[in-house]
């Protein structure tokens, strides 16, 4: 298929009833989409086609017999085809190993992606996620199961999924890797050109999710403080007496960062406002994990599964907690309830949810609003089963686009596109969880 033969299917003109209600023609667009999702399938099938290539190049580099040390026919080799892709050899090195990983071990995620049916970075995702996993039985039911959301999910809400069914089949307890990998936390810098340096961290998830979300709200409320300023500024004064242009959230995001951590403060507008900001994270824990009578994992919203010594730790320092009832089958969220009075129906739908409800997006509950799946003025009822978070974005494109939406059972969101295909987004926590296999009955007595 090339342009020529997808032109040749958009027919001449407009026809009204196939026009977008922003003016989009949508039997071309249809056209378009149809050539796309093409031209990705036969990327992927390529992509497999390389890693297949490059399986096969390692094989010939381990066999060779002409040398009595293993290295030096894979060194050889190496600089042939890094010198053949014009890469360095180590990027060779590291394409191998990921090539040998997915050809090897992930057979069936080879497949799909030979297929079309996943693309390169579900597969990347799939492959390292599970790489932890030295059992080739478990290892194959870790694949299974993550293949089967890989193809209805982007590769960026696929990772979670993924590294929540990898630490469930892992016979090696996530309190003990856990322990293990805060042995190699650190803080390092990488030089960088212009005069720049780069400051990187290592460390527990639930603490750094912590730091980036206080970041991400100190820069918020300094950014509305400038813009504040600025308006005035602008009543005031003339143009060339204004104030600095407004900054970007990530550099508002590093100057606190930096300010915090040379000055213990952020010296802003509107202080008395920063002064009550908290980091905002959310965790969902298994009651007997915090009584401590099991060791399971907690889930980090965002990330995946959390340490439990450290939801234990959170949970002795904090005085408000939200119970959450989820099916044992389905793991699915059927209520939330609170120890303090608060807004239930938002608690709700913000563990229920995670994020963004629109396909493929991330961004967290409480960066979004709360939208009507039927407006309320149109009789939408305000319940959880009419109720799920939206970004801004696409918030706006829900109600200013023909895109539509409707809601199914468990929370399960059905999107109609504007060219009238169908996408169907479920709920986070329905697909993190695996049932555990029913208990074998007792023996009978004797």
């Amino acid at each position: 298929m090339n342009i020529e033969s997808l032109t040749d299917h958009i027919p001449g003109g407009h026809d009204p009833a196939r026009v977008s209600a922003t003016g989009v023609d949508l039997q071309a667009l249809d056209v378009m989409i149809d050539g796309l999702t093409h031209a990705r399938r036969a990327v992927a099938a390529y992509q497999a086609l390389e890693a297949t290539l490059m399986a096969a190049t390692v094989d010939l580099a381990r066999g060779s017999s002409q040398s009595g040390t293993a290295e030096l026919p894979m060194r050889e080799v190496t600089a042939e085809v890094a010198a053949a892709l014009r890469v360095s050899d180590r990027t060779v090195q590291a394409q191998f190993s990921s090539a040998l990983t997915l050809v090897e071990d992930f057979p069936s995620a080879h497949r799909a992606l030979q297929s079309g049916e996943i693309s390169r970075s579900h597969a990347n995702v799939i492959t390292s996620e599970g790489a932890r996993i030295t059992d080739a039985a478990v290892r194959k039911q870790y694949e299974d199961l993550v293949l089967e959301r890989a193809r209805v999910e982007t590769s960026g809400r696929l990772r979670g999924i993924a590294k929540a069914i990898a630490e469930k089949l892992n016979p090696q307890s996530l309190t003990e890797r856990h322990r293990q990998a805060l042995d190699g936390r650190r803080v390092w810098v990488t030089d960088l050109d212009d005069g720049m340096a780069e400051l990187s961290a290592i460390g527990s998830a639930v603490l750094v999710h912590g730091v980036f979300d206080r970041l991400c709200q100190f820069a918020r409320t300094t950014l509305d403080a400038e813009r504040t300023a600025s308006d005035e500024n602008s009543a005031e004064s003339s143009a060339e007496n204004n104030a600095a242009p407004i900054r970007t959230m990530d550099e508002a995001r590093t100057d606190a960062f930096f300010d915090l951590l040379l000055t213990g403060d952020a010296c802003v507008h509107g202080q008395d406002a920063l002064e009550g900001i908290r980091a905002h994270v959310q965790v969902t824990v298994p009651a007997m994990t915090l009584a401590g009578a099991w060791d399971a994992a907690g889930d980090l919203a965002g990330y995946g599964p959390a340490n439990p010594d450290t939801l234990r730790d959170i949970a002795g320092r904090t005085g408000t907690w939200d119970r959450v009832l989820t099916d044992p089958v389905s793991g699915g969220v059927v209520a939330v309830e609170t120890y303090r009075p608060t807004a239930e129906m938002r608690r709700f739908l913000r563990v229920r949810d995670e994020h963004c409800r629109f396909p493929g997006c991330r961004m967290a509950p409480w960066r979004s609003d709360i939208d009507h799946t039927i407006d309320a003025a149109r009789g939408g009822a305000t319940v959880h089963t009419n109720l799920a978070h939206l970004c801004r974005r696409h918030h706006v494109l829900k109600h200013q686009t023909t895109w539509s939406v409707t809601q199914l059972d468990s929370g399960k969101l059905k999107w109609v596109s504007p060219t009238g295909r169908a996408y169907i987004d479920t709920p986070a926590p329905m697909l993190r969880f695996i049932p555990d296999p029913d208990p074998a009955p007792d023996p009978p007595p004797f």
